[in-house]
């Protein structure tokens, strides 16, 4: 039993780290459309258009990082 609660101790850890940055990459994108969402409802864009501004702006964090991994020759597979 001694041997195992360390091992279940950096299991744990590796669990809980694993889970925190997986819903983080989740989370900013709500984020950012809700915050944006609000903003721009209170400036005068209306509610159809501050749906529309945070659906567009919530896709931006979400789409930029796979778009902009295809612009470094470094990391293309070889044979593409």
């Amino acid at each position: 039993m001694l041997f195992f609660a360390p091992l279940l101790v950096l299991g744990a850890i590796g669990f809980f780290c694993w889970l925190l940055f997986t819903l983080a990459v989740f989370a900013l994108p709500a984020f950012v459309g809700v915050t944006i969402g609000i903003w721009s409802v209170h400036t005068g864009a209306g509610v159809l258009g501050g749906i529309l501004i945070s659906l567009a702006a919530a896709g931006l964090p979400a789409t930029a990082p796979r778009t902009e991994s295809r612009k470094w020759p470094c990391r293309r597979r070889p044979g593409r």
